[in-house]
């Protein structure tokens, strides 16, 4: 298995702290995660085939920037892809989940501190372990690069456990050398994330490219 990636670039793409401590606007940062969400939403069209995605997000305004492009880029005006979207305001308001959607998407980022989006990463986790959901499950940037499933998986033995039997957890890489995406199926074992296979790429255009670069 490989190791995970450019981490440094992962952060810069899924960045939520305040805009301007990143170099681009609050419009900018929108901007942005239209083109990162239509990206998100075309790999789970495309190359992952998902038929309906439940969105776990915050209810921040970055994020509800990216969501609004995932839907965007996954959705089609036939109606044959189903989209769901449960926001928590807060971590505590994680409730029981049991999606009957194909696949799950963990998007927390935005505005919100990094220890919020991990709270919300791991109750997100106990519940999906909870009802032992068996569907996919996508992982935002911003929740795979700093490393949160492993450490949810590293306090909680039972998403550690859930985790360890699943081989549909996917989640993305940005490769500015290369100026692609990268879509990877990814697992979780004895608490260490890890990449397993390279399932596709997307190109980063100009415009995407320079937004990415300039909120290093």
């Amino acid at each position: 298995m490989k190791k995970p990636i450019l981490t440094a670039l992962l952060m810069s793409m899924a960045v939520g702290g305040a805009a301007e401590a990143q170099g681009l606007t609050l419009g900018e940062h929108y901007a942005l995660r239209s083109y990162t969400g239509k990206a998100f939403g075309q790999v789970m069209a495309g190359p992952l085939g998902f038929r309906s995605v439940h969105v776990l997000t915050n209810t921040t305004s970055i994020c509800a920037a990216l969501v609004g492009a995932i839907g965007a880029g996954y959705l089609d005006l036939e109606g044959t892809r189903r989209l769901q979207v449960t926001a928590f305001p807060t971590p505590e308001e994680v409730g029981p989940l049991s999606p009957t959607e194909e696949a799950v998407a963990l998007i927390f980022g935005g505005q919100a501190t990094p220890e919020v989006n991990y709270a919300l990463t791991k109750n997100s986790l106990q519940s999906l372990a909870q009802a032992n959901y068996g569907g996919a499950i996508f992982f935002h940037l911003r929740v795979w690069a700093p490393g949160f499933v492993a450490r949810a998986a590293q306090e909680d033995p039972a998403i550690a456990r859930y985790l360890a039997g699943k081989e549909n957890l996917y989640a993305v890489t940005a490769d500015l050398n290369a100026k692609v995406v990268r879509l990877w199926q990814v697992s979780v074992k004895e608490g260490k994330q890890a990449t397993v296979k390279e399932l596709g790429t997307v190109a980063l255009n100009p415009t995407w490219e320079d937004l990415l670069r300039r909120s290093l």
